[in-house]
């Protein structure tokens, strides 16, 4: 039988690395010795001999580690096993993956060392179900073996391949300012350690006198805040922006194949048939320019921290229709039959309300209670506004935006979820439960919220609100459900007269 293949040596480095701080102690110690001592040598090794003892111990056991750690590839699939004490070995089916992925990060292209992984629908979200560091000319027939094994070789490739304007559109609509907040003040910290304390305060010195110099007439606090903002959005910007160029996206038979990355390089095989949904995704002004941002949702897709499920940065519907057509076919996009009526409006409209009114209240109790700081308290209370206000905005758009279709067994669901408007379309199959939800409100008017909960590795749960529920029985083929007590009425009432006559 095939002997099992380990992972790539600087694993064993890359595994014990968070233990690699005590070498701080050894090395502090030879310092001292260097400079104070002359015998160098002995009198060191008599200081850190346990120091030294302890890492050899870590190191030691990232060896075995390593050691009991491998994979071997069989005729039904990935067999490996892990563990230092239990070893434990398990097989996934090459007919069970859902997404094989590689990704050749930039400080390990030197030592030629590249990250696979493969998943499928019965494993953990948070990890994948086989992930190993391995060699460049190890990683490369482990993917290819995978694809291979699956693969429909008669079948033409179709490719897509977006513009960079396009993937900058994704980069602004996905930022994030507290991951670029966090990301800067890591980089200051860090900067702070190896600088120094001085260099520290003084970046900070004069990042305060330029907010000074370019908001004058606004309070410093309130000025610092919104720059940190600003520069946490902007990092995550660049950070997005350089994880999704030389994007490109390739349908073969029955896989679908995506690569991005311009430092690091990042490679997916998607099977076609374990795609759970397709989801576009806007905001009020991408709306308003007839934009798309488009995801998959595929076991193993996107699911490391800050890594986006993407199919198409940025496209309008037409490009959104025709490249669908080209990669995915199996999903097709239809317009919303049951939609929200006129009377049921006011229910869009009563939470963003709500929240103007509390905010409001809030503040000006704050401002009778704190005379002396009516200018930042004013600043204060119109930027905390802004969000509310932007909701309503949002939910008036909702209310045209909400609906349900279907086609040929396929669901599209058109919801908000906070501030950004979602259509998804996925297969009935990949439903796993319904749910018609009624407040006593709904009862009165005839409408109801449904739930729908998708399938994946942990439920993704779908809300469509105040949609007439008669319809919604219809078209969702729940018809065990009773009826709204307005439309019996109305049953009753178109009866009557045939029955008089």
């Amino acid at each position: 039988m095939k002997e099992y293949a380990h992972a790539h040596p600087i694993d064993i480095l890359l595994s014990v690395s968070r233990f690699l701080g005590l070498l701080i102690f050894p090395v502090l110690r030879a310092i001292y010795s260097l400079l104070f001592t002359t015998n160098l040598l002995i009198d060191w090794l008599r200081g850190a001999w346990f120091d030294l003892l302890i890492i050899l111990l870590i190191i030691g056991l990232g060896f075995i580690r390593w050691q009991r750690r491998g994979y071997r590839l069989e005729e039904s699939g990935i067999r490996w096993k892990r563990g230092i004490f239990f070893v434990q070995t398990q097989l996934i089916p090459y007919e069970k993956l859902s997404v094989v992925a590689k990704e050749r990060l930039f400080y390990l292209m030197p030592l030629r060392a590249v990250y696979v992984s493969a998943d499928t629908d019965g494993g953990d979200a948070h990890s994948s179900d086989f992930s190993m560091l391995l060699k460049k000319k190890e990683a490369d027939p482990l993917v290819e073996k995978c694809r291979a094994l699956r693969d429909q070789p008669q079948k033409i490739e179709r490719v897509y391949l977006p513009k960079n304007r396009n993937i900058a559109i994704l980069s602004l609509i996905a930022s994030n300012s507290l991951g670029g907040v966090l990301f800067l003040s890591t980089l200051f910290s860090g900067a702070g350690k190896v600088l120094g304390r001085n260099i520290e305060r003084e970046v900070f010195d004069q990042l305060t006198t330029v907010t000074g110099w370019l908001l004058q007439g606004i309070p410093p606090a309130a000025a610092m805040v919104g720059l940190l903002i600003l520069g946490g959005w902007c990092m995550s910007f660049l950070v997005n922006l350089i994880r999704h160029l030389r994007f490109s996206a390739a349908r073969r038979g029955n896989w679908l194949r995506i690569e991005s990355g311009l430092i690091s390089r990042r490679l997916y095989d998607i099977t076609v048939s374990r795609i759970n949904l397709v989801e576009m995704q806007q905001n009020v002004f991408t709306k308003a320019l007839g934009l798309y941002s488009v995801f998959l949702h595929a076991n193993g897709y996107g699911k490391k921290k800050d890594e986006l499920s993407v199919l198409m940065p940025s496209c309008d519907r037409e490009e959104f229709q025709n490249n669908l057509r080209l990669l995915l076919p199996e999903f097709s996009l239809c317009r919303a039959t049951v939609k929200p009526r006129v009377r049921y409006l006011s229910r869009f409209l009563i939470p963003p309300a709500a929240w103007i009114g509390g905010v409001s209240l809030f503040w000006w109790i704050v401002w009778r209670l704190v005379p002396d700081l009516h200018s930042t308290l004013l600043f204060l209370w119109l930027m905390s506004e802004v969000p509310c206000v932007w909701y309503l905005i949002v939910k008036i758009v909702s209310f045209f935006h909400t609906g349900i279709g279907v086609k040929n067994g396929v669901y599209t669901l058109r919801y908000t979820f906070l501030y950004r408007f979602k259509t998804v379309i996925v297969p009935r199959e990949r439903i796993v439960s319904i749910q018609v939800k009624r407040s006593c409100m709904q009862f009165i008017s005839g409408c109801c919220d449904v739930v729908i909960d998708t399938f994946s590795e942990g439920k993704k749960r779908h809300v469509i609100p105040n949609i007439p529920l008669y319809e919604a029985q219809q078209i969702l083929k729940c018809t065990d459900l009773p009826e709204p007590v307005l439309l019996r009425k109305e049953k009753r009432n178109r009866k009557k007269p045939s029955s008089a006559s």
